[in-house]
């Protein structure tokens, strides 16, 4: 009764763990989500104040962004194929063992004779050691996993320096919404007085409903203008919080500032970045380490032409009834295989057509890394003028509305006029910074194309 008991709890532990996940578990799995990282994002935000900076952002990219995840498996994977590799030069150690009960009679055994007897017992125990001596595939093989390793660990570098360049051109987008949304509410408030000057001169009789009817439309257009330089903010800052794994509807600020105390680049002519993209591009040392291993697969397929030779031995204990047999015995095996339908053949072609084509393949990334430095220095040199002439035209503005400002005192310009000058002013330093911040944004542009990191986070 107990037993027929347990059987129908295990078959019902067993149909329940079967069922198919519903709603229930679906709203349970999706409030320990909400309310881990809500949780998380809390106290992230609380150690870095409610605002986040540049080098702040890529500090936690690096940490809790998902981007990198299949990288890092495939890394782990890369070392943990190594270690199998190498298992290839180590003994192999076996043990086994039987035991038999046979029923009936036994005639004519040696040493035995004739038994009668309903039951024959026998008993063998053995150990057998296995060491490779000589096995060329295996060991080339193992080479051939130095070089994964080396790959996915460069290929993981390659992919953070990427997600950085992620991470600061959100975090740049974020910054320039912010600015937008600081000129934006200064011209609602400069919309506002000019709506509430008009209602008092129409109250005065010196002014027309027309005006005041202009007056409300600016006010509306600026608040219109307002909201969606908000939803543009919440926009970009949701973007960065998830690549970031926060939350994604979390309220913070980042803090432009931080993009222009960038380290500056020096001055070098296109020729010399380029350089120093064949040099320090990831990609390209992967490349290199690419190449090296279709080397080794050449090898790998050679060596299937060379014999294998293992050396063997073990002990074995066995006995039948009262008679027992106990010794060891030790071997050299060597195995070549003479002919195999071509099937070597056609594997050594097939790695060095493999070789062949890697070699072109990488110099193929090496012209376009030329072409990405290149391209990149000619815009940060034009993203730089653009500095230059937004620097200009602020300064242009800000004395135009200073002049309007002066003459508004002496009765010789309106109100409506001067706050027009203003808005002109306003938008053009807002401009200049955003240009600001895009020159920062065209560094950092050149530096991924030339692979060097945004920030260094050791010398940091």
């Amino acid at each position: 009764m107990y037993g027929r008991l347990v059987l129908i709890a295990l078959v019902t532990g067993i149909l329940a763990g079967c069922t198919n996940p519903g709603v229930a578990y679906r709203e349970e799995s999706a409030h320990t989500f909400r309310t881990n990282l809500v949780a998380e994002t809390e106290c992230v935000l609380a150690e870095a104040g409610g605002v986040l900076t540049l080098s702040n952002a890529l500090e936690l990219a690096h940490v809790r962004s998902l981007k990198l995840a299949q990288r890092d498996f495939e890394a782990k994977l890369a070392h943990i194929n190594r270690a199998s590799s190498f298992s290839a030069f180590l003994p192999t150690i076996g043990l086994s063992g039987m035991g038999m009960i046979a029923g009936g009679n036994a005639d004519d055994l040696p040493y035995l004779g004739d038994l009668e007897t309903s039951r024959l017992r026998a008993r063998s125990a053995s150990l057998i050691v296995a060491q490779p001596v000589f096995t060329p595939v295996a060991w080339v093989m193992f080479a051939e996993s130095q070089y994964g390793v080396r790959i996915k660990d460069i290929v993981r570098e390659r992919a953070r320096q990427l997600l950085d360049v992620q991470v600061a051109s959100l975090f740049y987008q974020s910054a320039v919404a912010e600015r937008r949304v600081e000129t934006a509410v200064r011209q609602l408030e400069s919309a506002r007085a000019l709506t509430n000057r008009v209602t008092r001169l129409a109250a005065e009789g010196y002014a027309t409903p027309a005006d005041m009817a202009r007056a409300n439309a600016r006010c509306i257009l600026a608040e219109t203008s307002l909201n969606a330089a908000r939803d543009d903010a919440i926009a970009s800052r949701e973007e960065l919080a998830g690549l970031l794994y926060l939350w994604p509807l979390a309220t913070f600020k980042v803090s432009g500032e931080s993009l222009l105390a960038l380290p500056p680049l020096p001055e070098k002519r296109v020729e010399e970045w380029v350089w120093d993209g064949l040099v320090s591009r990831k990609d390209l040392a992967a490349g290199d380490q690419t190449l090296e291993l279709r080397k080794a697969q050449v090898i790998e397929a050679l060596a299937g032409f060379l014999p294998n030779v293992m050396l063997g031995g073990g002990g074995m204990s066995a006995s039948i009834e009262d008679v027992s047999i106990r010794g060891w015995a030790g071997s050299l095996i060597g195995t070549w295989a003479i002919f195999e339908g071509f099937r070597t053949v056609q594997q050594y072609r097939a790695a060095k057509a493999a070789r062949e084509t890697e070699f072109k393949l990488q110099e193929e990334r090496m012209t376009a890394v030329v072409i990405s430095v290149a391209d990149s220095w000619r815009q940060r040199r034009l993203v730089r003028q653009r500095v230059a002439a937004a620097r200009a035209w602020a300064e242009a503005a800000r004395l135009d509305y200073e002049a309007a400002e002066r003459r508004q005192e002496d009765g010789q310009e309106t109100l409506s006029s001067v706050l027009d000058k203003l808005a002109v002013s306003e938008e053009a330093e807002t401009k200049l910074a955003e240009s600001a911040y895009g020159e920062a944004m065209a560094d950092i542009l050149l530096r991924q194309a030339v692979g060097i990191e945004v920030i260094d986070m050791e010398e940091k």
